[in-house]
C-alpha cells in the first residue's frame, strides 16, 4: 500500500512503541497528531508497551516523575531518569530480539534513542514513532498539539484481526498479538509495511 495516496490527520494519544492495531489505524492518515493537551492517564501504553521474550508477554514501563499520584498534562510528563530504565529496557530489547531476523539491521538506530536522555515523556515517544515511520519508508507527518484544537479526528487505536506472523518465541508461546510494534519490525524487516497493508483498517471517518 501506498501509504501517501491517503490524506487528513489523526489526534491521538501519545504510546511509548504502540502495539501493532496502531500502525494498522495510521497508515491510512497522512498527518499524525499526538495529543499533548490531554490529562495524562495512568496505567496505559503512554508509558507501557508489550514485547515478547522467553517467559512471554513483558511489559515495560518508563517511570514517570510523580509515578501514580502524577496530575498533569501529558505534555509536561517528565522522565525519572534517575531510575536508569533505558538500559533495562534496552537490555530486555536485545534478550528479547537480539535472535530474531532483522534485529542486527535497526539495533544500532534504536540503541542510540535509548542511549540519549529525554526529559519529556511525549517527545521521547514521539522520536522512537518517527524511527518506526522511518523504517516502515513512511513520509507521513508528526506533531505534537500542545493546545486543544479543532477540526481533527480524536480516536483511539482499535483492536484488530491481526494475521500470525513468525515470532521468535513461537514454538513455545504460540502466536502473541497485538503486542509492541517492535516485534513486527524486528521479525518482519522491511516486509512489515506490507503485512499491515494487507490488514483492513478498522477506522472510518
Amino acid at each position: 500500500m501506498n501509504s501517501e495516496s491517503h490524506s487528513g490527520s489523526i489526534l491521538l494519544e501519545t504510546q511509548y512503541l504502540p502495539p501493532v492495531s496502531a500502525f494498522v489505524m495510521m497508515q491510512s492518515f497522512s498527518a499524525i497528531v499526538i495529543d499533548g493537551d490531554e490529562n495524562f492517564q495512568k496505567s496505559t501504553w503512554r508509558n507501557r508497551c508489550t514485547i515478547i521474550n522467553a517467559n512471554g508477554p513483558l511489559l515495560l514501563t518508563i517511570p514517570i516523575i510523580g509515578g501514580r499520584g502524577v496530575r498533569s498534562k501529558t505534555k509536561d510528563v517528565r522522565i525519572a531518569n534517575e531510575q536508569l530504565w533505558q538500559n533495562i529496557h534496552w537490555r530486555s530489547m536485545i534478550t528479547a530480539y537480539g535472535k530474531s531476523s532483522f534485529f542486527i539491521f535497526y539495533e544500532g538506530k534504536f540503541r542510540a534513542l535509548y542511549e540519549k536522555q529525554f526529559e519529556f515523556l511525549i517527545d521521547f515517544n514521539t522520536e522512537l514513532l518517527r524511527l518506526c515511520f522511518e523504517i516502515l519508508h513512511w513520509k507521513k507527518t508528526i506533531r505534537i498539539n500542545r493546545f486543544c484544537e479543532n477540526g481533527e479526528h480524536c480516536l483511539h487505536p482499535a483492536s484488530s484481526t491481526l494475521h500470525p506472523y513468525h515470532q521468535v518465541f513461537e514454538s513455545k508461546h504460540g502466536f502473541i498479538p497485538d503486542v509492541s510494534f517492535v516485534d513486527l519490525i524486528f521479525n518482519l524487516g522491511n516486509e512489515a509495511d506490507e503485512y499491515l497493508s494487507n490488514l483492513c483498517d478498522p477506522i472510518k471517518v
